[in-house]
């Protein structure tokens, strides 16, 4: 059976670059960018999530395209740029690319017909366009064009670094970047996250939890394939994937670094979802972040100048835009204003952006760093100055210790370790080491057993209201310990602050602002 499925994708490639003969001879429409000295492979894992129930296909306005096929599990294919040996494989067509951001199973792709995958990238492309004409003819222009990958050639027998790079219409609307990637030394996976119920993925904090399964259920899967290097791995992400990957790097420290592709991680609306979540805080954001960003009301640097223990890189591209940074930024050649009227040079801001993402993870991946201080070595390098205006960098302060180190260090030194730990970091400059989660958390744990006299639960909300002052939450706590310590006119200080924050702070819900109020007017004299 295996045989014959690849016989029956060999011959749908064979059919797909004798699509347009007079295609056949022309070099890759992308030969502009600076490859690197490995030949692409690419291949198409059709894997499934068989914890999880599969969920229909829908366009971006909500439209349900049920399959016939039955799944057992929730499909997620894969799909896969690689250093490949030297081959004489013909180049795949971009029509691949296309056709594959419809195919979820080896089936489908062997047995579906041809006009299903062109109605949905006419479609997102018109979408993407504000509906403007997007003509068959623009159309077979664009999928005749000859790739830099060819199809499933011998994989170097050697480690290369993951990357991996979410988009919802995956792999048609990144290729390009993902070819220079792989042909620089990375393997790269693209991936369609989903939804809890149809394909797209929602703008939710429910949706970002069922993206960040899928991310997770991926890289487990491609860390068992030969050529990856399982401790070098980075994500990058578009619009609303650019805050999905966020969400996984805050929980799995095998993530080495983040590159936010005019991506909506720097939105207060993306912001807003992410805080929303249980592990997206300062301290578990390390990892250095290159964030691409293009003129957008929404789009801001200062959203994330929080994450200070973050090494943050920033680039903005004047004449881009969110998808221009995508494939279309080089579409424009053969289809102009494809998506829209432009604001500058897209091919060359493409360029740049694709050297820019090369040059930061060369750098924070390999340790090659000289590409990237030609971009922040100081001042705008002139042969950039066209695409970009604004680079600047922000240095990441040391994170403190994790939760099971600090429980270790008190067990093993008592209060006085963690207390010693907190002025070190804000001796570096660091007035907040520990975020309010983290006091909450380990006051529950020191209450069982460990602070029977209410002593080192004391100490800690006094660390706690030197970096959170406005906190009516822990003004209240740390009274209530100055109190059981008999230390009462302190108590009453702090109880009065936390009575005069506590219209204005917005960190606490109805329900616990009316539980304190009624505590506090009992405690206050």
């Amino acid at each position: 059976m295996e045989n014959k499925n690849i016989f029956w994708v060999a011959l749908f490639v064979l059919c797909a670059c004798q699509q347009s003969i007079e295609n056949e001879s022309q070099e890759p429409f992308t030969n502009f960018l600076d490859y690197g000295d490995y030949a692409v492979g690419f291949k198409t894992l059709f894997v499934s999530d068989l914890s999880r129930e599969n969920v229909p296909y829908a366009d971006w306005g909500g439209k349900l395209y049920p399959k016939n096929e039955e799944s057992v599990g929730r499909n997620l294919p894969l799909h896969i740029w690689y250093p490949a040996k030297e081959n004489s494989l013909e180049p795949l067509p971009y029509d691949y690319f296309a056709r594959l951001n419809t195919i979820e199973t080896e089936k489908q792709l062997i047995e579906e017909n041809n006009s299903f995958y062109k109605e949905v990238f006419s479609y997102q492309v018109r979408e993407l366009g504000g509906d403007k004409d997007f003509r068959p003819s623009q159309m077979d222009t664009l999928l005749g064009l000859k790739t830099n990958a060819s199809l499933n050639p011998a994989a170097l027998q050697q480690k290369f670094p993951l990357v991996i790079f979410p988009n919802g219409s995956s792999p048609a609307f990144q290729s390009i970047l993902c070819e220079l990637l792989a042909s620089n030394g990375y393997v790269v996976a693209g991936v369609s996250l989903k939804g809890q119920f149809s394909h797209p993925v929602d703008a939710s904090v429910k949706g970002l939890e069922v993206a960040v399964d899928d991310l997770e259920f991926a890289l487990q899967e491609l860390l068992k394939l030969p050529n990856v290097d399982k401790n070098q791995i980075a994500l990058m992400g578009n619009a609303i994937e650019s805050s999905f990957c966020a969400a996984l790097a805050s929980r799995n420290k095998k993530i080495k670094a983040l590159v936010s592709l005019e991506g909506g991680f720097l939105s207060q609306f993306e912001q807003n979802i992410l805080n929303e979540t249980s592990f997206y805080q300062p301290q578990n954001i390390t990892i250095p972040i290159l964030a691409i960003y293009a003129p957008h009301p929404s789009i801001s640097p200062h959203y994330i100048y929080d994450l200070t223990y973050s090494e943050r890189y920033f680039a903005h591209f004047p004449g881009m835009t969110e998808f221009h940074v995508l494939n279309f930024g080089v579409f424009e050649e053969y289809v102009p204003n494809i998506i829209g009227e432009l604001k500058g040079d897209t091919k060359k801001g493409f360029r740049v952006t694709s050297d820019l993402v090369l040059a930061f993870l060369n750098a924070k991946i390999k340790n090659k760093e000289e590409k990237l201080s030609q971009f922040y070595g100081g001042g705008i390098p002139e042969k950039f100055e066209k695409a970009v205006d604004t680079l600047f960098r922000l240095d990441g302060l040391n994170p403190p210790p994790n939760m099971a180190i600090l429980k270790n260090l008190f067990v093993t030194k008592g209060m006085s370790a963690i207390d010693s730990i907190y002025q070190s970091h804000v001796s570096e400059g660091n007035s907040k080491p520990f975020s309010n989660t983290f006091y909450n958390d380990f006051k529950n744990w020191l209450a069982w057993k460990k602070d029977p006299d209410y002593v080192n639960r004391m100490r800690l909300y006094e660390m706690a209201v030197e970096s959170y002052p406005e906190s009516t939450l822990n003004h209240y706590r740390l009274g209530y310990y100055l109190e059981k310590n008999n230390l009462i006119e302190r108590s009453q200080t702090h109880y009065k602050q936390a009575k005069k924050l506590i219209d204005q702070d917005n960190t606490i819900n109805s329900s616990l602002k009316n539980d304190l109020e009624s505590a506090l007017n009992e405690v206050i004299k």
